[in-house]
């Protein structure tokens, strides 16, 4: 059985260069660790993002080690990333 969790509806992705670095600090003391990302305008968009954080292709993710999951969940297009250490 699922279980079923409340929310807010999700924020609009992290894009300024202090959340960014706040977020992979906090991902980094909890590695392992789902976070939101955020929610983006298109399902391309998306994807894209979520690929160019996998491949360090992102300047605050190029040391590498971060996973990410894109959901659409009710028209929302959302990333989840967490890390996990080194390269993946």
């Amino acid at each position: 059985m699922s279980t079923i969790r409340f929310e807010n509806p999700a924020y609009g992705a992290l894009r300024s260069d202090e959340s960014l670095t706040a977020l992979v600090t906090a991902l980094k003391a909890q590695p392992g660790v789902w976070a939101l990302l955020g929610k983006y305008g298109s399902p391309g968009v998306m994807r894209q993002t979520a690929y160019e954080i996998r491949h360090g292709m992102r300047r605050h993710f190029a040391d590498g080690g971060f996973e990410t999951e894109s959901q659409t969940m009710f028209g929302e297009y959302r990333i989840y990333i967490r890390y996990v250490g080194g390269a993946v």
